[in-house]
């Protein structure tokens, strides 16, 4: 697989200065490759603490269901 990502002037500046910290023995495909797994790594905890945080907080404001079928008594 392939992957193509753009970058501005900026971003590419700084891409660039990232890479000098490149341990010497690693070429740069397997750096790209851990440097992208890392991140898919770090963006998967975030959406799983995401999804952790909706369901707790839809459990605490959970109200009792009311059945409107059953008519009561005043």
């Amino acid at each position: 697989m392939k992957i193509q990502i753009k970058l501005n002037k900026e971003e590419a500046e700084g891409f660039k200065n990232f890479m000098m910290v490149r341990p010497p023995q690693l070429d740069e495909d397997t750096f790209f490759k851990q440097i992208f797994f890392a991140g898919c790594n770090v963006m998967f905890s975030q959406i799983q603490e995401m999804i952790n945080q909706h369901k707790n907080s839809s459990e605490s404001s959970e109200e009792p269901v009311v059945n409107n079928d059953e008519q009561t008594e005043n």
